[in-house]
């Protein structure tokens, strides 16, 4: 009796014990029951901190594995109405190869608890996961177990306990439909009651993924000739400096302080604490050394050339329009005549018909001379801010433009004169008043350097006002590399605009266009290469939204989330997050449609992110077909321009995963 006691109560100590297993492998177990035997067998396999149930049945061997270590082993077998009547005393198993285990049962006296679950169910909802429900006709002391095991495994693992109040129990593993689950009740100083298992079919996994294939119309290939006479990379050149005084004190002191270091003052920003100068004649600095130099009341920095990001002069072509779907965004709107875009860049000559009878413009100011003055007439010599303009016009027709005049007939300016422009335009111009600031900046331009100058203007407009900076991520005609974006479209807060050349298949980024991990998004050039061109399709584009009255912050997340994916999947270095789409951006066209049908009925249909990666779905085993698209017409049935997959039919088996790979291609016809 003594011994009958104590394997009762090692009994019931294991039994009450429940934990995961971590498989790390090792150790391999053949085990055979012997003994007085019932209905069913069960075996416990415990160690300091994990327990598992075999839940054998009828049968008396089995083998199965385990991580490495010691472990505990002990049988038990329960009677037709599920009492546990006899058990083995706890074997020790130890090793790292194989072991077998015989295991001699006896009988016992112990009592058995008699709550039962009934109506156990288990559901994989659509979404994932598990949910185990049951019934029961009382409850008492103790609490539920709930166990799992792997469909085609032979260990069960406890997931929770929980009390005995509670019916219901959700799993939200999304490896769940690998599983089957059971359910029993434990109670202090009697043996639980044998597992029940729950019903339900047991589903399978199907992964969906997708993705999109664009349709580009024919678009020209040949290389255009290269106009200006030098990259602007190579030009680093500077003539004059900017000194950054470090507090408003300081500055309010700066014709004393700059006279003393043999300064002269040619222009001030006071907004941003800076001042233009020069060194005086007789200063024995160069202006090399000055551009380095710094003290307890200021430090002073080049004030950079900045240059147009564009190159030679070529024919107009229509291609690019097509390319970013202009034509069909023009079906939803063409624009908004109080929408005020700036064209920060070399003026604008204003000849007859030169810009479309929709777009007004309204005066500008030029900084790009000694004396700041009203003529922003464009004399540069390829007439690129004119250009610029006419990009903006051609995408947005419908829209009232104002020239700034930051560069010189060369094409080329200073980091001064453009963040006095980009003052200007945006309303924040310390002496010279703007009557109608601009929404949308484009700045067609950069400098391979940054400059806290620069830095300074556009946080300021950044924080100050809600207007959009757009600018070219640059040129480099020896070819662009990585992490080469120029500035300003390398700082946070302005979106920065890449170049695509049109190939025989899908476009990719222009050899010359510059790179890096502050790239947003490409598009083609217009009238010549250059991302200059690019990025005054984008502005006119982020006119087009914004005239559908959307947040001004919420524009740059509908640009790139809409934008037709290229290169590598998602956002990439070399074209941001794709190339700009101006219907589906107007549209604000976040999501497709995903369908899963049986037998011609749909099953499920549900709106996915364009930029997800993938879908999991727990589905009974079954013949299904997938298919997806994206209605942008509207119709009953596809029509060119939408975009739909072909169907994917898909056999889905229990416990098995199945992939579907869907593509949505763009109806041409």
């Amino acid at each position: 009796m003594k011994r009958q006691r104590l394997i009762v109560l090692l009994l019931i100590a294991s039994l009450l014990t429940g934990c995961f297993l971590a498989r790390s492998g090792a150790v391999q177990i053949s085990l055979e029951l012997q003994g007085t035997l019932g209905e069913t067998q069960e075996v416990m396999i415990t160690n300091q901190s994990r327990t598992y149930l075999i839940d054998l049945g009828s049968d008396t061997i089995c083998a199965f594995s385990l991580a490495s270590g010691s472990w505990w082993v002990q049988a038990f077998s329960r009677d037709a109405e599920g009492r546990v009547f006899s058990a083995s005393e706890l074997v020790r198993v130890s090793g790292r190869a194989e072991a077998f285990v015989v295991l001699g049962l006896i009988p016992v006296q112990a009592q058995t608890t008699e709550i039962r679950p009934h109506n156990v169910v288990h559901t994989w909802p659509l979404a994932g996961g598990m949910e185990l429900t049951w019934e029961c006709d009382f409850d008492a002391d103790g609490n539920w177990e709930v166990w799992r095991r792997r469909g085609n495994g032979v260990l069960w693992q406890r997931v929770k306990q929980i009390a005995s109040g509670e019916r219901a129990f959700s799993d939200p593993d999304h490896k769940a439909y690998a599983y089957i689950y059971a359910l029993r009740y434990v109670q202090t100083g009697v043996l639980p009651s044998g597992l029940e298992k729950g019903e339900g079919v047991q589903p399978g996994l199907l992964e969906v993924t997708w993705s999109f294939e664009h349709s580009f119309a024919p678009a020209p290939l040949e290389s255009f000739a290269l106009g200006l006479a030098m990259d602007s990379r190579d030009e680093m050149a500077y003539a004059d400096l900017v000194v950054h005084f470090r507090s408003g004190e300081s500055f309010e002191q700066r014709r004393p302080l700059l006279a003393a270091l043999g300064l002269r003052i040619k222009g001030e920003i006071p907004s941003l604490l800076a001042v233009l100068v020069e060194p005086e004649s007789y200063s024995d600095r160069s202006l090399e050394k000055w551009s380095t130099y710094s003290d307890d009341h200021l430090f002073i920095e080049p004030n950079w050339i900045v240059v147009a990001e564009a190159w030679g002069q070529a024919a107009e072509l229509p291609w690019y329009l097509d390319y970013i779907r202009i034509p069909a965004a023009h079906q939803v709107t063409t624009g908004d005549p109080n929408l005020r875009i700036a064209v920060v860049d070399t003026g604008l000559q204003q000849m007859p018909a030169v810009l479309p009878a929709g777009v007004q413009v309204i005066p500008g100011y030029n900084f790009s001379t000694d004396q700041p003055n009203p003529n922003t007439h464009d004399d540069h010599a390829n007439l690129h801010g004119t250009r610029i303009a006419q990009t903006i016009s051609q995408v947005i027709p419908n829209v009232t433009l104002q020239p700034i005049k930051v560069l010189r007939s060369s094409g080329s300016g200073t980091d001064f004169q453009v963040s006095e422009g980009i003052l200007y335009a945006a309303g924040l111009h310390d002496t010279l008043y703007n009557p109608s600031p601009c929404q949308i900046i484009n700045l067609s331009l950069g400098q391979s350097a940054e400059s806290t100058l620069m830095r300074k203007r556009v946080e300021l407009v950044t924080g100050a006002t809600d207007i959009l900076l757009i600018a070219a991520s640059g040129n480099n005609r020896r070819g662009a590399g990585p992490d080469s974006i120029y500035y300003p479209a390398a700082l946070p807060g302005v979106m920065a605009v890449g170049a695509i050349q049109a190939t025989a298949s899908l476009p990719t980024r222009a050899g010359y266009s510059c790179y890096g991990p502050e790239l947003d998004l490409v598009a083609p050039p217009s009238f010549t290469e250059g991302t200059s061109f690019a990025t005054a399709l984008v502005s006119g584009v982020a006119g087009l939204v914004l005239s559908q009255g959307f947040d001004p912050h919420s524009i740059p997340s509908i640009l790139t989330t809409t934008a037709m994916d290229l290169g590598a999947v998602g956002w990439d270095h070399e074209h941001g997050h794709g190339l700009v789409n101006a219907e589906w951006a107007v549209k604000n066209i976040q999501t497709f449609t995903l369908q899963i049908s049986q037998d011609g009925e749909p099953v499920i249909e549900m709106e996915k992110p364009l930029q997800g990666a993938s879908k999991m779905l727990f589905l009974p085993p079954g013949e299904y077909r997938a298919e997806a698209w994206v209605n942008l017409r509207g119709g009953l049935e596809p029509e060119p321009g939408d975009y739909v997959s072909a169907p994917a039919l898909i056999t889905v088996r229990k416990h098995q995963e199945t992939k579907a790979a869907l593509i949505l291609r763009e109806k041409t016809n």
